[in-house]
Formats: C-alpha cells, sequence, structure tokens
C-alpha cells in the first residue's frame, strides 16, 4: 500500500489506546470512517472523544476502510477478529496488543486482508490530548501489513521496530517490567529485550521514556488509578505468556512476580486474585 498519505481507518475498541491512535491518525491527516465497540453507548462516547466517526456496535454495524485497527483487551482480540471478520472489509488489520502475534487476526486473513499487529510503547492515561507523537511502536506481522505499517507510524511521527512472531512476550514482558518501575527496572528490561533481538541503544531510550510517562501518572493520580498493564486488568491469558516467555530467565520472573504482588496489593476489589497468583507460583 502507497503509505505517502494516510488512508480511511476503522477503530474497533475506543479504549485509551485506541482513542490515541485514531486522534493521531486525524492530526496526521487521516480519516476515521466507522467508531465501534462492543455497546453502541461505548461506541458513541469514544467517537466523541476522538472527534470523528461514525459509533456503533460491532456485532451489528458493517464497515468498508483501506486499513481496521483493533485496540481491544488482549483477551479480546480474537473474539473482536472473529465478528469483525463477518462484518466488513479492509485491505489491512492490526491490533494494538504487545503480547499477542498477528496470527490472532487470521480470520480477518482468510478473507484476504494482511494482517499484523502495532504496539505503541506508552502508557495512556485517557488525557484528551494524548497522541502517539515521537513513541516507540513494536511492528509484527504479514510482510505487506509490517511495510505498510512502517510507513503510517512515521507519518503518526513515531517510531517503527519490527520484532519476530516469537519474540512478542519477551518483548512485552520487558516492558512491563519497565512500566513498574525505575532505573533498575528498565535496565532488567532491556536484558529482556536483547533476548527478543533488539539492541541496547535502542531498547535504553524506548523503555527509558515508557518509565517516565509511568511514573509521571503516578504523580497525578492515585495508584489504583495510575497502575497499567495485564496484572491490573486480571488479562489472565496474558500474564501466562509471560510466565512462559519468562522461564528460562528466573532471575526476570521472580522480579515479575514481585511486581505483580504489589500491583495486586494496590488495586484490590478487582477479583481473580488467586487465579493470577496461581499462574506465576507454577
Amino acid at each position: 500500500m502507497d503509505v505517502s498519505a494516510l488512508p480511511s481507518l476503522t477503530l474497533i475498541g475506543p479504549g485509551r489506546a485506541g482513542r490515541a491512535f485514531a486522534r493521531t491518525w486525524l492530526l496526521s491527516g487521516g480519516r476515521v470512517d466507522d467508531v465501534l465497540a462492543r455497546t453502541e453507548a461505548s461506541a458513541r462516547a469514544g467517537a466523541a472523544a476522538i472527534g470523528a466517526g461514525r459509533p456503533g456496535a460491532l456485532a451489528a454495524s458493517s464497515f468498508a476502510s483501506a486499513v481496521l485497527v483493533l485496540a481491544v483487551s488482549d483477551d479480546a482480540v480474537s473474539e473482536a477478529a472473529r465478528v469483525a471478520a463477518g462484518r466488513g472489509t479492509c485491505g489491512l488489520a492490526f491490533h494494538l496488543s504487545g503480547v499477542l502475534p498477528a496470527e490472532v487476526l487470521a480470520p480477518l486473513r482468510r478473507q484476504g486482508t494482511a494482517v499484523g499487529s502495532m504496539h505503541p510503547l506508552r502508557a495512556f492515561t485517557g488525557a484528551s490530548d494524548e497522541t502517539l507523537a515521537g513513541a516507540f511502536v513494536a511492528v509484527e506481522g504479514d510482510d505487506a501489513a509490517c511495510d505498510s505499517a512502517a510507513g503510517f507510524v512515521r507519518l503518526l511521527g513515531a517510531h517503527a521496530h519490527r520484532i519476530p512472531p516469537g519474540a512478542k512476550a519477551l518483548y512485552h514482558a520487558g516492558a512491563t517490567l519497565a512500566a513498574g518501575g525505575a532505573v533498575a527496572l528498565v535496565a532488567a528490561a532491556a536484558r529482556a529485550w536483547s533476548l527478543a533481538g533488539i539492541g541496547e541503544e535502542d531498547s535504553r531510550s524506548a523503555l527509558a521514556a515508557l518509565a517516565a510517562r509511568a511514573v509521571a501518572a503516578a504523580e497525578l493520580y492515585p495508584f489504583d488509578e495510575a497502575l497499567t498493564g495485564p496484572i491490573a486488568r486480571r488479562d489472565l491469558g496474558t500474564v501466562r505468556s509471560h510466565r512462559d516467555a519468562l522461564a528460562g530467565h528466573p532471575e526476570l520472573l521472580r522480579l515479575y512476580a514481585l511486581l505483580a504482588e504489589e500491583t495486586l496489593a494496590r488495586t484490590p476489589g478487582r477479583g481473580r486474585e488467586d487465579e493470577l497468583r496461581a499462574i506465576w507460583a507454577c
């Protein structure tokens, strides 16, 4: 696809990351056709926050855009892709998960769509002026999708770095460690990224920026609001992927479990605590 200009976009999942992505797309000269969510009310709220897009419930809507972006939670990506494959058409489809491979978009690939993932390494707070400008964006997937994604990311004012599908869990585990701490955690995360094939200069710069923004959020909001990531969201599947990816690196897994316990302590009442503890106790 020619990426000298941004094409039309349909967004599924107008949460914090989705809104920031769509907002950046608009500010960079692109068009947002549809904003879809599980419920029409959520879609309307998302479209209003973005300032563009026809809102609708995914299961009851149709769409036709050059690019489809799924910005739903990790555990919901597979089902959202299945539903989307029966509701519309697109030439390219991406999800924004940092841990899942593009393969989870297989239902869309089967109808001729090139699929990939774009993960902006940024802790989104939900601020109305939040964008992807300057972000490190991990890109993975089909060659055609990755080539286009690199062009999109450049036009969005961010920086793309392609990684192989098998390295995504290591990459995301490193990002999760960095988002929870300061310099020592940034160093540990960079070590995890090196195992995924990302050089120290790139990882140090990108992860330090991520940690700084996460710490800034803790200054502005109570801990239970500032904390982000799969533990705070109770994304069991993502946590299992992190555990498996770090199994051969016990020092990083011990650190991950320690920070996970602190996150559970700071986000009480959300449920699934025993299920999460059982994952890293294995």
